[in-house]
């Protein structure tokens, strides 16, 4: 499927639901899991781009993800301490720029070292752009862009947009769901507003290039009227 041929989803998000399970099912602890799904990024966002996908945005750790058991989250934070900049690499050297959203300054000071000197990289002449959201939950984030837009002075949908972490990204047009649910959970709920949803049973780690493009083909069969 050509770019030149077919809709194209300019901004995709992935909401990668299901590691802990296919660890699970595996007789594996959690961690095993997280750590297939930290190598399953870069072919899937390699598969988006090559569509023709200008910016993906990964959900990778929630503000409810804090409430889990703290060996858990020590894990996940030490997961993205060592796998995040390799990972990262190989999407910068496909022409990515990489970018985060979320408050960040929930993680350790070295953590937040890691993801300062990654959005360092790569800031010109970049083509496509993968954003990580960490510590990312979307009512926080309405929260915080409108406590800015009201310190600008005049609250409009203009000043409301640019208090968010994907200000400057292109509009979201799909949403990926993995692991069987159905449900946002509080994933860019305002850039949501007219994104097509997809959702599908397949966990994360075996979710590939192959079921999203069957996706893509699903996606250029809707009519997209946004209200009209």
């Amino acid at each position: 499927m050509k770019s030149d041929e077919a809709k194209i989803p300019r901004h995709v998000g992935i909401i990668m639901d299901g590691n802990g399970r296919w660890a699970t099912r595996r007789m594996l602890p959690r961690t095993a899991g997280h750590r297939a799904g930290v190598k399953n990024i870069t072919p899937v966002v390699s598969a988006a781009f090559d569509v023709g996908v200008e910016c993906v945005t990964l959900y990778a750790f929630s503000t409810e993800n804090r409430g889990r058991d703290k060996a858990e989250v020590d894990a996940l934070i030490d997961l993205i301490r060592k796998r995040l900049k390799p990972m990262t690499r190989e999407l910068i050297a496909r022409g990515a720029h990489v970018v985060f959203s979320g408050d960040t300054s929930y993680f350790p000071d070295d953590v937040q070292q890691i993801m300062s000197e990654i959005a360092a990289e790569n800031v010109d002449g970049y083509e496509k752009t993968v954003n990580i959201a960490l510590d990312y939950g979307g009512r926080e984030e309405i929260v915080r862009a409108a406590k800015l837009a009201s310190e600008s002075g005049e609250v409009t949908a203009q000043s409301f947009e640019r208090g968010l972490y994907t200000y400057g990204l292109p509009d979201l047009d799909m949403i990926v769901r993995t692991g069987g649910e159905k449900r946002l959970s509080n994933f860019l709920l305002y850039q949501a507003a007219y994104a097509e949803l997809f959702f599908t049973d397949t966990l994360w780690p075996d979710f590939g290039g192959e079921e999203l493009a069957e996706m893509f083909c699903q996606y250029n069969k809707r009519t997209r009227r946004f209200g009209k």
